[in-house]
This record gives C-alpha cells, sequence and structure tokens, in this order.
C-alpha cells in the first residue's frame, strides 16, 4: 500500500480533473483496471524467476535491446518527471505554511533525501514506515471529513470532454496504481517472494484504488471542477477542515506522501544504475559503490544534478506528471510483452510458475492489457502536446544509446539464449527467493 500512495495523489488530481471533469473517480478506476491486470504477468514471472531490478530483466525475456530502451526511458523519465514533481508538489504545499519559494524548497527536499539515499537502504526503510503511517492518517482524516459535504449536483455533468477526457486523465493519473507493482523490483531481496507478492500485491493496489476513488469523489464532489484549475487539494480541504486538522493534513499527508516518494525513487534509481553499470550498459563509475554505506554514490549524485536541473529549468507540474507516466505505462507495456511470449519461449520455466492462469489464459490477459496501455497511451499524448514531443525525444535517444552498446547486449542475448532449447539452462540473473 504504501508504494502506491505517494505524492502524484496531492500533486496531479486537480490537474487530472481539467481532462476528465467529474467522472475523475472514474478515470482513477480505468487507470487501475491495466496495472490490476499486469499483476497476473508480474506474479507469474516472479513465481519462478524473483529478482532485484525485475522490471528490467523480465524486460529482457521478450528483448534485451528493448529492455534496455524501456529502462533507461525509465530512469530519464524519473530524473526529469518524477523527482521533480513530487519535489515541486512538495514546494507548494508548504508554501501554503510558510512564505517559501516552491522550487528552492524543493531542492532542499531533493538534496536531503539525496544525502539519506547516500547512506544506506536501513536508515531510508525506517523513515519510510514511519512516514506512511502519517500518510494514511491524513488521507482518512480527508475521506471522513469529505464525503459529508458531497454535492450531488457537481456529478450533473460526468463526461464534459468526453471518452477522450476520462482517458487522457487516465494516463495522468496511471502511476496511482503502477508505483505499487514495482515492490516486485525488491525480489531478490524478500524472503518467500513467490508467496509474498501473489498476496500482498493484488491486495495493497485494490486498498489503494479504493482509497483513491473516495478521495476524487470528495475532490470533485466538495468544489465545481471549474473551480479546481490551478488549484491543488488544500483548496477542496479547506472547505471541511481548519485549524490543526487543515495542517495536519497538508504535512501528515501532501508532504510526507512527496517526501517518501523521492525517497522511493531514490532507491530504485540507484538499484538501476547498478544493474547497468554491472553489464557494461552505463560506465562503471555510476554502479561504484560506497565501501561504508554500499550505496553507488556517483551514479546517485548524477540523478541528483539532473533532478534539480529539470526542476528549475522545467516548473511544470503537467509536464513532470507527464513524463513520469508516459515512462511507467512503457515499462509495464514492455514486461506484459514478456509475459505474452514467456509461455512458448520458455515453457521450462512456465511449467514451474506458480498460477492459476493457463498459457493460454496468461496471453488473453497480457493482450487486453497491451490494448488498454495503448489507448491511454495514444489519448495522453494527444492532450497533453509538446511534453509528448519531449517523450518520443527520449525514447529516440535511448534507441541511439541501446544501439551503441552493441557488445554489452550481445553478451546478455547470449545468456539469455542458453535458456531456451531442448536442455536450457538456468536464467543468468536468477535469484532464489
Amino acid at each position: 500500500v504504501g508504494l502506491n500512495i505517494g505524492g502524484a495523489l496531492f500533486a496531479l488530481t486537480t490537474v487530472a480533473a481539467g481532462f476528465s471533469g467529474p467522472c475523475l473517480p472514474l478515470a482513477m478506476l480505468v487507470s487501475a483496471v491495466p496495472v490490476l491486470l499486469a499483476i497476473v504477468p508480474y506474479v507469474t514471472l516472479t513465481s519462478v524467476i524473483p529478482t532485484t531490478s525485475a522490471s528490467y530483466r523480465y524486460s529482457q525475456l521478450f528483448s534485451p535491446s528493448v529492455a534496455v530502451v524501456s529502462l533507461f526511458t525509465l530512469l530519464v523519465c524519473m530524473l526529469i518527471g518524477g523527482q521533480p514533481l513530487f519535489a515541486l508538489g512538495f514546494g507548494k504545499y508548504l508554501n501554503a505554511l510558510l512564505p517559501l519559494n516552491p522550487i528552492w524548497t524543493g531542492i532542499g527536499v531533493l538534496t536531503a533525501f539525496y544525502v539519506i539515499n547516500l547512506m544506506g537502504v536501513k536508515l531510508t526503510a525506517r523513515i519510510q514506515t514511519v512516514l506512511f503511517f502519517m500518510l494514511l492518517a491524513a488521507l482518512i482524516l480527508y475521506i471522513a471529513l469529505g464525503l459529508p459535504a458531497v454535492r450531488a449536483e457537481n456529478f450533473s455533468n460526468p463526461f464534459p470532454k468526453g471518452v477522450g477526457g476520462l482517458l487522457a486523465a487516465a494516463g495522468l493519473l496511471f502511476t496511482f496504481s503502477a508505483g505499487g507493482i514495482f515492490v516486485i523490483d525488491l525480489g531478490g531481496e524478500v524472503m518467500q517472494a513467490r508467496k509474498t507478492f501473489a498476496k500482498a500485491l493484488p491486495a495493497g493496489i485494490a486498498i489503494a484504488v479504493v482509497l483513491y476513488v473516495l478521495i476524487g469523489i470528495v475532490t470533485v464532489g466538495v468544489v465545481n471542477v471549474a473551480d479546481l484549475q490551478g488549484k491543488s487539494l488544500i483548496a477542496v480541504a479547506e472547505r471541511f477542515m481548519s485549524g490543526p486538522a487543515l495542517t495536519y493534513f497538508i504535512v501528515g499527508g501532501a508532504l510526507v506522501a512527496c517526501a517518501t516518494s523521492i525517497n522511493i525513487i531514490f532507491t530504485l534509481i540507484s538499484r538501476g544504475f547498478l544493474v547497468v553499470s554491472q553489464e557494461g550498459l552505463l560506465p562503471a563509475v555510476f554502479g561504484k559503490v560506497n565501501k561504508r554505506y554500499g550505496t553507488p554514490h556517483w551514479g546517485l549524485t548524477a540523478a541528483y544534478l539532473i533532478c534539480v536541473a529539470a526542476l528549475v529549468g522545467i516548473p511544470s507540474l503537467m509536464f513532470f506528471g507527464s513524463m513520469l507516466n508516459l515512462g511507467l505505462i512503457l515499462a509495464i507495456s514492455v514486461v506484459t510483452l514478456s509475459g505474452f511470449v514467456f509461455p512458448k519461449r520458455y515453457p521450462h520455466l512456465f511449467e514451474r510458475a506458480s498460477t492459476p492462469f493457463s498459457a493460454r489464459s496468461l496471453r488473453l490477459i497480457c493482450g487486453t492489457i497491451l490494448l488498454l496501455n495503448t489507448l491511454i497511451f495514444a489519448f495522453f499524448m494527444v492532450a497533453i502536446g509538446k511534453a509528448s514531443l519531449v517523450f518520443l525525444g527520449v525514447v529516440t535517444a535511448t534507441c541511439v544509446y541501446a544501439r551503441s552498446r552493441r557488445s554489452a547486449l550481445k553478451v546478455i542475448k547470449e545468456r539469455l539464449a542458453l535458456s531456451t532449447g531442448p536442455n536450457p539452462a538456468p536464467l543468468f540473473w536468477m535469484r532464489k527467493g
């Protein structure tokens, strides 16, 4: 649940309402459907191959080259989209309490969690746990006090921009559920990963979706959508909160949500640098580990500097949210492609998978996910304008870079080839879970 509920809720909900109108809760559900279905291929793969940096590893089962493009695109989208989004969101919400410049505040929170992540995962995990419970209490407060203030007339015209607006909003809200699925990236570090993910992942995402839908109902039910333009959730909360309750919602809700998201993304980025450096896809310096703390300090430093540059250069919640969500849609779609080909390409592994689904059912589910993601992706790209061109530029650049690392990709392909055929060898990155 903790990985699903993050800063995007506070930074993007009112922005998405501008696309969807009063059907915002439905857009939240639509964005969650492909993610909930994607649990099937993810859990099927992790039941056989629990491993660290799982999304990248599983993408290799479809194509090592496509996996590299997907991973580097997602890393770039996190650096120029995700981290600046949550940092700017943090700054804007703190500005409601203190007269501080949101960008400088964002740089400050980025710096704080950069230092924390340099000091290792144990400290990071402890901070994350404490912050999550503060956040959950703030969300429950918002829902409990807000539902009685919902007005039915605010839902009188639920689809002012049609299906296109609904799907565009679903694209901007994709990260709401998608974030939690990346807990599988820790598969090599979780005890009994097969059983843990099969039970915890569907339950965690489902609980988060319920919370999101209730928050969506409160948001567009309390305040007319037209009055939310350029506003944050504070504009809604002020209608039924004041004093200490409102302050706690801002601090324990918005600020904590943005902080936990920044913390998690720095952790995922550090693992990404380690993996791609070990495989020769980035210069070794980016994966060089600090002997005292066990973290890739040069890789994290480079990531931090890129995040700060993006925050200063492009202070736009819409742009940042667009980049993050497009990267997530691509990454989950590529893993879904791996799930689609998995039974036929790796039958010896599929036979060992702990899944109630047949090969045909798995392919049908994966095909449905790809169709839904394609629809959401297409309408979202049209709606966001220039940001879509930047994303296409990022994908093109990563394709060119992948071609420049042909020798490293050749080694990866040769290792994967040993895992197919009449006498398959274990996948070279398999871990016991």
